[in-house]
């Protein structure tokens, strides 16, 4: 899926993705968040920004995740959880751009440190 949206952004287009790291089991590859990292810049991006949040997202319903974002268990229902086995994911935010194809432009800043705000606010659209 990499290659089909570098396909569909322009030069300097912007990627941004939120959202799990969940590979189908019948993939070929399922890398890790790092190596997923090489692979997207490998395909011509310029990452901005890169987080694997700490916090856990509930698939099925916010009541499966607790307010400090860990996974609840039981079937109690004081306790509130809904299941004996809850899911969830630690979300993966990134920004992108699209490196152009003849010329690599270095105006465009690479951020390591900092939250997705401000290195959406560096992007020109």
């Amino acid at each position: 899926y990499i290659s089909t949206i570098r396909n569909m952004l322009r030069n300097n287009g912007v990627w941004i993705n939120l959202g799990p790291v969940q590979w189908h089991r019948n993939a070929q590859l399922q890398p890790s968040t790092n190596e997923l990292r090489d692979i997207i810049e490998l395909a011509g991006f310029r990452v901005l920004h890169w987080e694997v949040s700490e916090k856990l997202v509930a698939y099925r319903h916010p009541n499966d995740v607790d307010s400090s974002g860990s996974p609840k268990s039981g079937v109690n229902a004081s306790e509130g959880a809904r299941f004996t086995r809850s899911e969830a994911y630690r979300p993966l935010k990134f920004v992108a751009i699209r490196k152009e194809d003849k010329l690599d432009h270095e105006d465009i800043p690479t951020q390591s440190n900092g939250d997705l705000l401000s290195a959406l606010e560096k992007v020109k659209l």
